[in-house]
């Protein structure tokens, strides 16, 4: 298991513990006046077992003990069901034993934020795998003040998605951890493609810190992920 760790130099009044294990790798991150620092292991097929292991891990890099901890946050998806579930289970399990309120930040919304000051674009498609040969996507559009959701979510194959980045043509980038699906649909609408391989737990604090500090606090008993669509299981095979 490999792990990576930083140190980042953002500090916030409120000490912020965040979970990102929505799709394609794991990462816990501690964010305070101190700053933030942020452990990620490149496995999350293995979050069950590595997300405690990462809490642990970071909590001790920052010097702190959990009950410290001011607030939690939760990347809410969309993403693997699996991994939504289990990330929902332990930021839950934390703050009924911490009593520290949760906040839910929208992955696609963390996502194009993240990109925001990486990309000079009008327009950002955060996306996120969904089933085989589909994505998640959105459209937000970069203003002066911060990002403005067009279109919310919908997930659709990768071919769909073609005839809606066409309509921005130049104007938009998408942001995806792994561009190779999306590459040559890119290529064929005119729009740029971003490796997100900066969007970590750290990515959810700023947009945490701002939800908390505007009083939008999940309720416990009510939150869930949001998947965006139902469990589909997989068709067997005729015997």
């Amino acid at each position: 298991m490999t792990f990576d760790f930083f140190l980042l130099t953002f500090s916030f009044s409120h000490r912020i513990l965040a979970i990102e294990c929505t799709h394609q790798c794991v990462s816990v991150a501690v964010g305070g006046p101190e700053g933030i620092v942020e452990e990620t292991v490149w496995e999350w097929q293995r979050t069950a077992e590595s997300i405690i292991p990462l809490v642990d891990k970071v909590l001790a890099s920052a010097e702190i003990a959990v009950s410290d901890i001011d607030l939690l946050a939760l990347s809410s998806g969309p993403g693997s069901f699996t991994s939504l579930r289990i990330g929902m289970a332990t930021a839950k399990g934390l703050a009924y034993g911490t009593a520290a309120p949760l906040v839910t930040v929208s992955t696609m919304e963390a996502l194009a934020k993240s990109a925001r000051d990486r990309v000079d674009s009008p327009f950002l498609v955060p996306a996120i795998p969904a089933r085989k040969g589909e994505f998640y996507y959105a459209l937000y559009a970069s203003k002066d003040d911060g990002l403005e959701e067009i279109e919310k979510t919908t997930y659709a194959p990768v071919d769909r998605m073609k005839d809606f980045l066409e309509l921005r043509k130049g104007r938009c980038a998408v942001v995806v951890r792994d561009i190779s699906p999306l590459q040559q649909v890119c290529r064929a609408a005119g729009v740029g493609a971003v490796k997100a391989d900066f969007f970590t737990a750290a990515s959810l604090i700023p947009l945490a810190n701002k939800k908390y500090t505007a009083g939008e606090i999940s309720s416990l008993e009510t939150v869930i992920p949001d998947y965006q669509q139902k469990f589909r299981p997989k068709k067997q095979g005729r015997k």
